[in-house]
């Protein structure tokens, strides 16, 4: 991802052998979902909110 204070830029997202990956950025923050075959999803959200902020959710 690239960062800027006018927002957050996807470059690129490679996932790891049996998982996908889906890039949104919905008007607000990149968000990055990486998916298994069993559900389980690893979540990065993006931001530039008076500098660069990201955070991970698992689920």
């Amino acid at each position: 991802m690239r960062y800027r204070p006018s927002g957050v830029e996807a470059l690129s997202a490679s996932p790891a052998d049996g998982w996908t990956v889906a890039v949104e950025q919905p008007g607000g923050p990149l968000v990055v979902n990486f998916r298994n075959a069993s559900g389980h999803l690893s979540r990065l959200e993006a931001t530039w909110t008076n500098g660069p902020t990201a955070r991970v959710i698992e689920k």
